[in-house]
């Protein structure tokens, strides 16, 4: 759609707007004058179809109410003609039964009421005529009816009065039209009009913005330069950005009114060269870039640069400098300059504050930190030399950081604080939790020391902002800005010292907590070597008595040297054979945690048969399956490879496995061991049996060394719960992941995955199934 459619779209929807508005009543109008009619005139026909034609029109009313309400709720698109043919068919149909009105109600015996009902129609066409004249559609729509009812109706009177007053009313109509037509017309030109200032209006706006309005208005000096230099002077008197005006040589020649709005004085510039109002080196910058514009040719230029306020203060500003020196109304620049004084400040507090956050993210030592906070204090206040003291709980110093001070200053700050940290200045530092701000040292008095440092150093106005923890503490240090004249913090910079203080403080704490957290580390890694050590020298302590016992014991129990006499003394040797075996598989269970906890299971690895392994961890099981009637099926993936692994570490696992499933599976029940080779290539091993299970809240606590389902699960079937926490470790070991899937009271899969970079697919293991 081109701008000139729409535009006539949106007049065209604007006048459908003031109709629409006015007849915002009709939903209770009609109805409520069609019910005055029923009541107060007299109708030759039934009550009935009366009833009928009002509910038609509160019918339509209330339909009319609904498109209404669409229509003004609409917020995209709206065709204007299409909206207006579906209001005035809305209309048509509204008024077409109103005007039933004049046929219900009509006496022949009644000249006064009939006489009303047309001088009702006729007052209906006057009052449409005017709220509905904006759009001709809606004309006819709303006054048609009502016209073609009163015309008939006093001809089909036929008396001399009805007659000429249908005659004349017919006259009226026409003199309406024409005046609806005039009204549409000035309503039209007038929408236009509106629209086309408002197109001047933006257009104005956009070209306030460009940099070379000035030029534009200076070509176009004709007839009319008077006027249009009037309007011309308004517009840049009050406008948001200063503008200078320089000839050739930069000496400036115009400053507008609007320059004091970032705190320049017009009567201290006229005739001075601008360069010449810089510092020397922001005036060298922009000469050379200057030069390099103007060997590209290129019209406008934007800069940044500062200058400084009466204060000492820097003050930043952008400007659009217009080179118009070929203009020869203009002969030289023209420049469009704001204040951006606080977005810098801001760009530059937060460049800072970043660059803090990222230090410390990045674990940089903490006087590299403090380093960088004085860093940004110093470029947040040009001028001003600062630094950042950390202190500890002895009132030490621990960190003197900054950026541009001298290295003997340090030696200087240490012998100042070791002189006064137990003074009024070490008090201030250690106690005041808001700035103490000195806007002149040298004004101070009773503070001999604190002078004597000032004059050394050539320091006058002093601002230390203390740094507080992130509970509030005082006392860890502070934030020093030191000034060669006399200083006063503002409110920006009085908020920026604050935030950076607080940055600093998060800092701190910080390194300090990672610096608690690592002792701590290592404190725990001590005591758990020490822990695993312990165990370990035990476990060999006691490992080897207990071979002993055993031995001797399984010698007394078979009588090998000799009859023991009474048959209790070969129960008892079968007891301590027993329980030294119980004893020396926990203990060789401590063992083996302990030495995985210390990192001293080293894995042996090699090619192995997996479906070998499995062959004979099931073997090994075996006679105490058969002992409770158990069934153990093994099936195994055809062509699996051969494995890379640790053979004693690979039916470990599988002996702690398949030794639970029996413990935990009663009588005559199965246990069914699997291997495959998962659609991802990693290899699959399953043991599972229709044991007790594992309630799905203990899956996790049941791989935690030394823990169980509960103390009945230990007492009742024995155990250390050391198998799993030594499985899962094993697995872990090998690059593999371990997990257990179980049903109370229905039984427990073991599944450990271990990746396909462990299968060896040159070597291929025989297809297996028993």
């Amino acid at each position: 759609m081109s701008v000139t459619d729409a535009r006539l779209n949106e007049i065209g929807l604007e006048l459908l707007r003031g109709p629409m508005r006015s007849y915002r009543s009709i939903p209770l109008f009609y109805p409520a004058i069609s019910g005055a009619f029923s009541f107060f005139l007299q109708s030759e026909y039934d009550v009935g179809l009366i009833f009928v034609w009002w509910l038609a029109l509160s019918l339509l009313g209330l339909e009319y109410a609904f498109f209404q309400r669409r229509f003004f709720a609409t917020k995209g698109y709206i065709d204007a003609l299409a909206a207006t043919r579906q209001c005035a068919l809305r209309y048509w149909a509204i008024n077409g039964v109103w005007v039933a009105s004049v046929p219900l109600f009509w006496q022949p015996d009644s000249e006064m009421q009939n006489l009303s009902l047309v001088l009702v129609q006729v007052i209906h066409v006057v009052v449409t005529t005017f709220t509905g004249a904006s759009r001709r559609t809606i004309f006819y729509a709303v006054s048609g009816p009502s016209a073609i009812a009163a015309t008939l109706g006093c001809f089909f009177a036929g008396t001399p009065l009805f007659e000429a007053l249908g005659l004349g009313f017919v006259l009226t109509y026409a003199y309406l039209g024409r005046m609806a037509r005039v009204q549409r017309l000035q309503a039209e030109d007038a929408l236009k009009l509106r629209y086309d200032n408002s197109d001047l209006i933006r257009d104005l706006a956009a070209a306030r913005d460009a940099s070379d309005a000035a030029r534009r208005r200076a070509e176009e000096a004709n007839a009319e330069l008077s006027r249009r230099e009037e309007r011309f002077r308004a517009l840049v008197e009050n406008a948001f950005d200063a503008i200078i005006v320089t000839d050739a040589e930069n000496t400036i020649t115009y400053v507008s009114p609007s320059v004091r709005s970032v705190g320049l004085q017009p009567g201290d510039m006229i005739g001075r060269v601008a360069p010449t109002l810089l510092p020397a080196r922001e005036a060298s910058r922009l000469r050379e870039l200057f030069a390099t514009s103007l060997q590209h040719k290129d019209a406008v230029q934007r800069v940044e640069f500062f200058a400084e306020g009466a204060d000492g203060r820097q003050q930043w500003f952008e400007a659009s400098i217009t080179d118009l020196r070929s203009d020869p109304i203009i002969g030289g620049y023209v420049v469009n300059l704001r204040d951006i004084t606080e977005r810098k400040r801001s760009e530059r507090e937060m460049a800072g504050h970043f660059a803090v956050l990222e230090a410390v993210a990045a674990g940089m030592p903490l006087e590299e930190v403090m380093t960088l906070v004085a860093k940004g204090v110093e470029e947040a206040n040009p001028g001003a030399d600062a630094a950042v003291y950390l202190i500890d709980r002895e009132r030490n110093l621990t960190i003197c950081a900054t950026q541009s001070f001298p290295p003997q200053f340090r030696a200087a700050i240490e012998k100042f604080w070791d002189d006064n940290k137990t003074g009024n200045f070490g008090a201030a530092v250690v106690t005041a939790r808001e700035r103490l701000v000195i806007p002149d040292i040298l004004a101070v008095e009773g503070d001999p020391a604190l002078l004597e440092f000032a004059r050394a150093h050539g320091t006058r106005g002093f601002w230390l902002q203390n740094i507080l923890s992130r509970e509030g503490r005082g006392g860890i240090g502070g934030i020093a800005v030191h000034f060669k004249e006399p200083r006063e913090p503002n409110a920006w910079e009085s908020a920026y010292l604050l935030s950076t203080a607080h940055l600093a403080g998060i800092a701190v704490d910080r390194r300090r907590a990672e610096e608690e957290l690592r002792k701590a580390m290592e404190t725990a890694e001590l005591a758990n070597r020490a822990k695993s050590k312990f165990l370990a020298n035990m476990s060999h302590e006691l490992r080897t008595p207990l071979n002993a016992i055993i031995g001797f014991s399984e010698i007394m129990h078979k009588g090998l040297f000799g009859v023991l006499g009474s048959p209790r003394y070969v129960e008892y040797a079968r007891d301590i054979r027993d329980s030294g075996a119980h004893l020396l598989s926990v203990i060789d269970d401590i063992l083996d945690i302990s030495k995985i906890e210390a990192g001293r299971y080293p894995l042996e690895e090699e090619e192995i048969d997996i479906g070998e392994v499995l062959r004979w961890s099931i073997e090994i099981i075996r006679p105490r399956a058969n002992e409770k009637g158990q069934t153990v099926h093994l099936s195994i993936a055809s062509e699996l490879p051969p494995l890379r692994a640790d053979l004693r570490a690979m039916r470990q696992i599988m002996l702690n496995l398949l030794s639970n499933a029996g413990k935990f599976t009663p009588d005559y029940g199965n246990i069914h061991v699997g291997a495959v080779i998962a659609r991802d290539g990693d290899l699959e091993i399953s043991v599972s049996d229709t044991g007790i299970g594992i309630p799905e809240d203990k899956l996790e606590q049941v791989l935690e060394p030394f823990a169980q389902v509960d103390d009945s699960t230990a007492r009742h079937y024995g155990g250390t719960g050391l198998g799993l926490p030594i499985t899962k470790s094993l697995v872990e070991m090998h690059g593999g992941t371990f997990r257990l899937e179980s049903v109370l009271g229905k039984g427990t899969t073991a599944r450990l995955t271990l990746p396909a970079t462990r299968l060896c697919p040159a070597g291929r293991a025989e297809a297996a199934s028993a």
